[in-house]
């Protein structure tokens, strides 16, 4: 199970994961998400044409990683589908407030999310904790700048977004649907 959760080192240049933060921090429409398992503020970039560049730009990079990660999980023609399409792209932050965190979930659990098959996040910093753990498996990726982590969005993935202890956490996601 584990070799289908990758990480991939400098995924994204240290400046413009600088760039993506200070965006973030600058627009005043971030949205607060405070129910169920989940606490922190994001901005949904597809949303906002003033994000349209950085969306094309990191869907070009996850299109890129793509090969990557199907040849290091020897993932065969029959295995992949012929056609799939990205989920809107999210920047999200938490706070290391004691509250901002994702607690244990997957992300494809009801008929409308079931589209989803393959998670893609990166890490805009260096953070000493708020990791992504998969509690199950005794894995966790840690928060490294420009970092790309990619895994499967289902229940034997089941993860935790970890609270951040010191600052803030900010990381960028989209999942690949079914076309």
């Amino acid at each position: 199970m584990n070799n289908y959760i990758q990480i991939y080192n400098n995924a994204l240049s240290n400046d413009y994961c600088d760039e993506l933060k200070d965006k973030f921090e600058s627009c005043s429409y971030n949205e607060s998400f405070e129910q169920g398992p989940m606490s922190f503020s994001q901005i949904n970039l597809n949303q906002h044409p003033e994000w349209n560049a950085d969306v094309k730009k990191c869907t070009h990079h996850f299109t890129k990683y793509i090969e990557q990660y199907k040849q290091d999980c020897a993932i065969t023609p029959e295995m992949w589908p012929n056609s799939y399409a990205f989920e809107e792209i999210r920047l999200k932050r938490y706070l290391s407030n004691g509250q901002d965190e994702f607690r244990p979930h997957v992300d494809a659990v009801s008929l409308a999310s079931a589209i989803r098959f393959l998670v893609f996040f990166v890490y805009l910093d260096d953070n000493e904790k708020g990791e992504t753990a998969f509690p199950q498996l005794g894995v966790a990726s840690p928060c490294k700048k420009g970092s790309l982590l990619m895994f499967p969005p289902l229940w034997p993935w089941l993860h935790a977004g970890l609270k951040p202890i010191k600052t803030p956490k900010y990381m960028l996601g989209s999942y690949l649907h079914y076309k």
